[in-house]
């Protein structure tokens, strides 16, 4: 009977420690940006262009293993922003595409990865921006 209870004390201490995902009191917030340079005849120099890029999907992948499928997505609002909520402490991948023609006839969607460590309960963690260069 020792036995059991001491299976049980063991399984029960085992099965508590969970890591990175849903469940916690934290977050993951950042922006999406997108550039491009044009050549201005006016000025006869490059003009350099940002503003936020809406609409972009966002993955976040639960470890620190870039070749795992995603576990989530969110859409950037009208302002490029993100944010994952409800997420435990451990270590997090967030990623977006670069849409992009090579060649001007094969379309290739070029990945952007930051990695996420979230230390503390009930915190606020800001990636830095996303710039997507087209």
């Amino acid at each position: 009977m020792k036995n059991l209870y001491f299976i049980l004390l063991l399984l029960l201490f085992f099965s508590c420690s969970k890591g990175p995902g849903e469940g916690g009191t934290s977050m993951i917030n950042g922006r999406v940006i997108h550039y491009t340079t044009e050549y201005n005849t006016q000025t006869s120099t490059n003009d350099t262009l940002y503003f936020p890029k809406a609409g972009k999907d966002v993955y976040i992948i639960y470890g620190n293993d870039i070749h795992d499928i995603y576990d989530d997505n969110v859409e950037t609002d009208w302002n490029g922003n993100f944010q994952f909520d409800f997420l435990r402490k451990g270590e997090y991948v967030i990623y977006t595409y670069i849409d992009s023609n090579l060649t001007g006839s094969v379309d290739y969607d070029f990945p952007v990865f930051r990695n996420i460590t979230i230390n503390d309960n009930n915190s606020i963690n800001t990636v830095n921006e996303f710039i997507l260069e087209n």
